[in-house]
């Protein structure tokens, strides 16, 4: 690969990235970021702001840990589902009540959860103020499945809960342990991911006067009452482990917890325009479909397994409190990135 085509590559990624980053530092939507954009085998990662600034300023380093949010969904659960059907225990399209018999969505498959496409709706009263065994019961009984049902992409927090509660049926333990038993050591992550931070290495996320600051425990109501029976939220990670997943989804990573080229695989359409775990954006120029996933807290990682490409975002736009102002600034960088990396 030539590395003067990849150095341009990168120059130019980054002089989308970093304006784009440093702006919303200034406007105060988040205190601070780490990124890392990668091209073959070259990876640049570069430190903007602060970890927080309420109640006091927090330094930043590279070596903190983020709370991935959602990110958990494709880092940790994906890939052991992906080694579910691999070891013949779950199947792509075998209804979820196969494996979880108090489902009440019997037409619901483990495709329709992964990729969002389940339809599932419904109301739960008082959700984040169940304990854990009646958030999970009520979460299998309480939704039904909608005219949408395997056909209209809605983003649900729940497809992935369910995904991790079946794995721990065959896999006979919580989806967190299992993703940090088999997934974290098998790509090489051990070190720099886990489901149990260090505070002191972790940037925090909400602040507020009365509940003081939340760091080191993740900021998603319903991963914090479910804890290891979460497979939708929960793991942290800092921006070399991030990197290194990305390293093996390119397959520049040797391991055996997949197929080889597994993450080429995921570079298609399994339904409504998404792929398995992952949402799918195209390149304007390559035409290929990048793997594309959010978190909540603002982290973000955009994927292309093909070509050896990517960007990767840990952020956190919910300090001190939550700016929904984030979500248009990261949609506007994406395409721009995608324009000017492919252009390049």
């Amino acid at each position: 690969m030539d590395t003067t085509e990849q150095t341009a590559r990168i120059v130019a990624g980054n002089a989308v990235v970093r304006p784009a980053l440093d702006a919303m530092i200034t406007a105060g939507i988040m205190p601070g970021a780490v990124y890392a954009i990668l091209d073959g085998d070259d990876t640049y990662i570069q430190v903007l702001g602060q970890a927080a600034t309420a109640p006091v300023p927090l330094p930043l380093d590279a070596g903190m840990f983020y709370d991935l949010a959602s990110l958990t969904k494709v880092v940790g659960t994906t890939p052991l589902f992906l080694r579910a059907v691999q070891d013949g225990l779950l199947g792509v399209d075998q209804p979820i009540k196969d494996v979880l018999p108090e489902f009440t969505a019997p037409h619901v498959t483990f495709r329709m959860a992964l990729t969002h496409t389940s339809g599932l709706d419904g109301y739960i009263p008082h959700r984040d103020e169940l304990p854990p065994d009646e958030l999970r019961h009520a979460l299998l009984t309480q939704l039904h499945e909608t005219a949408g049902t395997g056909h209209v992409v809605q983003y649900r927090d729940v497809n992935l809960l369910l995904v991790g509660w079946a794995l721990a049926k065959v896999y006979g333990d919580p989806i967190q342990r299992l993703i940090t038993a088999r997934v974290l050591p098998a790509f090489g992550m051990r070190t720099n991911a886990t489901f149990s931070p260090d505070v002191q290495r972790t940037v925090p996320t909400t602040y507020d006067t009365e509940g003081g600051l939340r760091r080191g425990v993740v900021h998603d109501p319903k991963s914090a009452i479910l804890g290891a029976d979460s497979g939708a939220a929960g793991l942290f990670a800092n921006i070399d482990g991030m990197v290194q997943f990305a390293h093996v989804t390119f397959g520049r990573v040797q391991q055996i917890f997949l197929h080889e080229n597994w993450a080429e695989k995921l570079q298609r359409d399994f339904a409504g325009g998404r792929s398995l775990g992952f949402d799918l954006l195209e390149g304007p120029v390559s035409h290929r479909q990048w793997l594309y996933h959010t978190g909540y807290t603002g982290t973000f990682m955009l994927l292309d397994p093909t070509a050896h490409r990517g960007l990767i975002v840990l952020a956190n736009r919910v300090h001190p409190v939550v700016h929904p102002e984030f979500l248009d600034a990261r949609d506007r960088l994406i395409p721009r990135f995608l324009s000017a990396t492919e252009s390049a």
